[in-house]
């Protein structure tokens, strides 16, 4: 009756708990026990003890000779059977790792009890029951493989199926967020989840992970990458789970330092000189008993001084065109004053005549004229500024796990780990791309876990985890002593954290200015319940659970708190730094208002999966999960719906189509609850000849993802909450006061208003996964794999223009033509809402409106390979290769400056608002061929050395990582409003017009001057009779970018000191060949630099090191 109750109370916890779910850190031992003849050994005793720990637990086998041991600590084991009339079996040499199934079948020898049959194997390669797809990265590849700053998510790249967005990332220069941002089987970046021991590690955020802990503190890393069981979820694309370290009955420790100096390191192939580069990484860790056989505990500390060169290059002004001589700009000849290409001819904007041979008239605009200082005069070729700047990155990170053993029933876990970081960047990733505007970053993040197993009974385990969470993170902390004022500009900054000049984006130049999605502050606490039930019943496997998540965000997002202007040219001033010379930007914008936000958000799930041992030859796995995200709110109510038409109740001054919650049918999640997440997960284990050598699996699940959070807020941007927070928007405005000395009062409605809001029937995304693999194991040790893999999302956020201009028939180069038609001045006028006319003194209620919609779609087919080799006889390997292609409409969702958004070319905005479906095409991460080879080797030479010979030449061991993929797409856009839309610069900060594709773009010379055809776009020109609107023909991510090819390598020589101590020395090379990778090609048409190649991925790069283990 107690144990009963004991299974009920555990029972009601999981179906009731309050998304992380009880992710499995352990994993199980199964298999047969046989007799001689081969026939099934009932109730023979099985009994499997970690080596390291002294942990046992045991089995019986059922009639059909099966046993199953549940929840296993991940590490070493020694198997032992016992059975009446046979002698005892012992085997030893077992690894046990993360979410992994060991298979070890026993034969037992007739014979006494007190005899012994002894065996060292370890664990067949196969899994005969696991239908997911991924791979366990062991203890040793974690800590032998070159990982370049020691930065363990670069693991993830080892995998089929797993493409890099930024191929040859280093730990300097970026977010102190990052890692190695990946998108895994067609999924997007933002879509990969994190776990550490089991427990969150996910920044709720912008999509990255939070704490990375040292590699010596890891035991092993697990990446699930397809049809993972129904106990997972929260993501789409991949789950990653790293296990730490635990003590055990003996004490060990390890201190380590790294040591990078720019001395060692090739030249980068734009850079004169070799960057400046000066690194540290130090560290040690400790381990060990409390109370043997009791309590263990293990702790670690690693600190991390970065003082690194990034050279960048920037598109700048020539030192003609400073003085307004455009003359280069017409490659075509003049004939008479006139360029014989009139695409390439400047024209005054008022009066429609051209400028002789170019030459712009003095004087510019004052204003201009002030802020040309902070544009860099060109120093690599005509428009091309080349610096070398110092990034400055310091960090440390500890943490400490205890592990106890309460009873033989109960263990008891507990890890705290605390990450503090600092960053300054004289040139951030977003934003100005010239010396400065720097930004710094500060990031202090805290977990704790903890977590009780309790064994019921040998066929019935339970698992208790809660976690925690807190991230602070402060961007962009930087403040000026230049006020707009003094530029000679007539407003003011709405924001005292990051008073400076305004943000200028010169369409086809650098923006200079500070980032306009700064300064952001945010602080992050998620709080994690769940539980589990392991049961065995009979040939079930049975597993239960559940889990709630509370997610607090508070965040302080500056959005052009210092004004924002865009330069770009109109029809007929092909070049948008005239227009800056003159003094005529085409849009200006700043954020006012409140700009905090308190964000809430809570999310619930449940699962069942079995594990269904059809026959021996046989395994079905059936699953279902349960997930129920609740929208998130805001404490407040600082958040709107757009739905056009209906009037507020709540806001009656508000304009129609704007509502607040509290409006009918608006809750204060703005969007109803999804009540609908039901995620089916199926699969089949099929051994074909029952010899435990081949294996057959197929599988198929769908998977929820949470809704997006979005940056700086979840879901509801802090760029547009009218009249809260509202980022007025002002086209064509006057250069040096945009507001005509009518600045917007705070708490008021700002007409016409920059919206940003939510479908009001945003859907949850959601992906459907299907696989075919097959195995083939070769001896003990060797393992191929081959596979096809297809994955399809649907109703994946993006972002649309959802009040776009209506074109009215014909087209006038003039800005004030004779008659009611479409022009770049009239598009706000012209939206399908703007709630005015064409008559210019109405006054419109809105401008541009971007709409988080879930309309996106993708598709994902694949053939992945593997080639594993375990270690033995001195080396392992694994060698992948994936053939793919990714297609979809949209490859990332996130508002401008995203960390996560790392790739050029990319714009979320479609060209023609009302054909989104036509921006369909190759995804940013569609990389077609990509093949990866890991491996270790110890040298066979002298590995007991005797003689000092013998000593120096011994005990050598060579590691290294080879990829090779090809290049990945982009698209090629062409800079001017040739379709008359108007911009979004709160989405998307430039225009989203495509030029047209004449010829094949990639059948260029791929040189650094000329990657693509030069003949292969034509920019869009609009026909004045044509009674539709003109786009251009080239389509999303047309165009392919360079191939990717790097060799990591690393020598090792291991010294033994004592009998348990050892020094190693370590030299180790990041691109060892020196190859050049080149990056992705300037893809405005509207820059001087167009289609050239400005920058490169590092060159070779050299780390020694020493550590000491005892």
């Amino acid at each position: 009756m107690i144990r009963s109750r004991n299974v009920a109370c555990l029972l009601a916890m999981v179906i009731a708990g309050l998304n992380a779910g009880a992710q499995q850190i352990t994993g199980s031992i199964r298999g047969t026990v046989q007799d001689p003849s081969s026939a099934f050994v009932q109730s023979a005793s099985v009994s499997a003890k970690q080596t390291e720990t002294g942990l046992t637990r045991t089995a019986t086998t059922d009639p059909s000779g099966a046993y199953v041991l549940l929840e296993l600590p991940v590490g070493h084991y020694e198997l032992q059977v016992e059975a009446k009339g046979f002698q005892k079996y012992i085997q030893r040499g077992i690894t046990l790792n993360v979410n992994e199934t060991a298979t070890i079948p026993v034969h037992l020898v007739v014979g006494a009890a007190n005899q012994q049959v002894q065996v060292m194997s370890d664990a067949q390669l196969i899994q005969g029951t696991v239908t997911s797809l991924g791979k366990t990265v062991s203890e040793r590849e974690v800590l032998d493989l070159p990982l370049n700053g020691r930065n363990f998510t670069q693991l993830g790249l080892l995998q089929p199926g797993v493409v890099p967005l930024t191929p040859g990332l280093y730990a300097a220069g970026g977010s102190l967020r990052s890692g190695q941002a990946y998108a895994v089987n067609g999924q997007r970046p933002e879509s990969n989840n994190f776990l550490i021991d089991g427990a969150n590690n996910f920044n709720g955020v912008d999509a990255g992970f939070v704490l990375r802990p040292p590699v010596d503190a890891i035991t092993e890393f697990r990446i699930l990458t397809h049809n993972a069981s129904a106990e997972f979820g929260q993501s789409l694309g991949s789950t990653t789970n790293i296990i730490t370290r635990s003590g055990t009955n003996r004490f060990h420790s390890a201190v380590w330092e790294f040591l990078r100096n720019d001395i060692f390191d090739a030249t980068n192939y734009f850079a004169a000189t070799t960057e400046p580069l000066k690194q540290n990484q130090f560290g040690g860790t400790f381990g060990g008993p409390i109370q043997k056989d009791k309590t263990f505990f293990f702790a670690y500390y690693e600190g991390f001084r970065n003082r690194q060169g990034e050279t960048d290059s920037s598109t700048v002004p020539s030192a003609a065109e400073r003085t307004g001589d455009f003359s280069a700009l017409c490659t075509a000849g003049f004939s008479g004053g006139f360029c014989n290409d009139q695409r390439q001819q400047l024209f005054n904007i008022f009066f429609n005549t051209p400028y002789p041979n170019n030459q712009l008239p003095q004087p510019f605009n004052s204003i201009s004229q002030g802020l040309l200082k902070y544009f860099p005069l060109p120093n690599n070729g005509p428009n091309v500024f080349t610096s070398t700047q110092i990034v400055r990155q310091d960090s440390n990170q500890g943490g400490v796990r205890i592990d106890h053993y309460l009873s033989p029933s109960d263990i008891l876990n507990f890890r705290y780990g605390i990450s503090d970081g600092t960053q300054f960047n004289p040139i951030p990733t977003s934003g100005s791309t010239v010396p400065g505007f720097p930004v710094g970053q500060e990031q202090r993040a805290q977990t704790f876990v903890a977590q009780e197993t309790h064994t019921f009974s040998p066929s019935m385990i339970g698992v208790f985890r809660f976690s925690f969470l807190r991230n602070k993170f402060l961007y962009g902390q930087h403040t000026s002593d230049t006020t707009p004022a003094e530029l000679g500009f007539g407003y003011t900054p709405s924001l005292d954290l990051a008073v400076g000049p305004p943000s200028i984006q010169v369409a086809g130049y650098t923006t200079i200015g500070d980032p306009i999605t700064g300064p952001r502050n945010t602080y992050e606490n998620a709080y994690d319940f769940s539980g589990s039930l392991s049961w065995v019943l009979g040939r079930h496997e049975l597993k239960f659970g559940g889990g709630y998540q509370r997610l607090q965000v508070n965040a302080l997002q500056g959005i052009a708190s210092n004004g924002f202007f865009v330069f770009a040219p109109p029809p007929i001033v092909p070049d948008s730094f005239a227009s800056f010379l003159f003094g005529q930007p085409v849009v200006f914008l700043q954020g006012l208002g409140d700009f905090e936000r308190g964000i809430r958000g809570n999310a619930v799930n449940s699962y069942v999966q079995d594990t269904f041992k059809a026959t021996s030859r046989l395994t079905l796995n059936l699953g279902l999960r349960y997930d129920l995200p609740f929208p998130y709110t805001e404490i407040k109510n600082r958040q709107t719906l757009w739905v056009p038409g209906r009037q507020s109740t709540v806001m009656p001054d508000a304009p129609s189509g704007l509502l607040y919650p509290g409006d009918k049918g608006v809750p204060a999640g703005l969007i109803p609850t999804f009540k609908k997440g039901f995620a089916p997960r199926v699969g089949f284990a099929w051994d074909p000849t029952g010899s435990a050598k081949w294996l057959v699996t197929s599988a198929y699940g769908v998977f929820y993802e949470p809704y997006y959070t979005g940056q700086g807020g979840p879901l509801q941007s802090p760029i547009s909450a009218p009249p809260y927070l509202q980022t007025p928007q002002v086209s064509f405005p006057n250069f040096a006061d945009p507001f005509n000395g009518n600045p917007p009062i705070s708490g008021e409605f700002s007409k016409p208003l920059t919206n940003l809001t939510l479908a009001a029937n945003l859907p949850l995304p959601y992906s459907q996964d299907w696989d075919l693999n097959i195995q083939r194991s070769f001896g003990s040790d060797l393992l191929f794999e081959i596979g096809y893999v297809g994955t399809k999302g649907t109703k994946l956020p993006r972002m649309i223009e959802a009040n776009p201009a209506i074109y009215i028939p014909g087209f006038d180069n003039s800005t004030n033509p004779p008659s009611p038609i479409s022009t770049s001045g009239n598009a706000d006028r012209r939206r399908k809402y703007s709630g005015c006319t064409l008559d210019p003194t109405t006054v419109c209620d809105y401008s541009s409106t971007g709409l988080i919609t879930g309309i996106a779609n993708s598709s994902y087919n694949a053939l992945e390979t593997s080639l594993r080799k375990r270690f033995s006889h001195g080396i392992s390997f694994l060698a992948s290769y994936t053939y793919s292609k990714s297609i979809d409409d949209s490859s990332t969702f996130n508002l401008t400056g995203s960390a996560s958004k790392p790739l050029a070319g990319e714009n979320d905005l479609a060209q023609n608002p009302f054909d989104v479906g036509a921006e369909r095409g190759r995804s940013l991460f569609d990389a077609r061929h990509r093949f990866v080879l890991s491996y270790q080797w110890s040298l066979p030479f002298w590995r007991q050395p005797h003689g000092w010979y013998q000593q120096i030449l011994g005990n050598w061991q060579a590691n290294g990582i080879v990829t090779l993929m090809t290049g990945t797409p982009f698209t090629v856009f062409d800079g001017n409003d040739f379709s008359v839309q108007g911009s979004a610069p709160e989405i998307s900060g430039f225009f989203s017009n495509r030029p047209n594709v004449v010829a094949d773009p990639n059948n260029g010379p791929k040189t650094t001057s000329a990657w693509l055809n030069p003949n292969a776009f034509q920019r869009i020109t609009q026909d004045p009779n044509s009674p539709v609107q003109q786009f251009g023909s080239a389509s999303r991510n047309i165009a392919q970018g360079p191939g990717y090819a790097d060799w990591d390598f690393s020598l090792f020589k291991n010294i033994r000191v004592a009998e348990s101590k050892e020094l190693q020395f370590r030299a180790e090379f990041f691109n060892l060949l020196n190859h050049t990778n080149f990056r992705l090609p300037d893809s405005d048409m509207n820059s001087p630099t167009f289609n050239q190649i400005l920058e490169a991925q590092p060159p070779r790069l050299m780390q020694l090191a020493l550590k000491f283990s005892f």
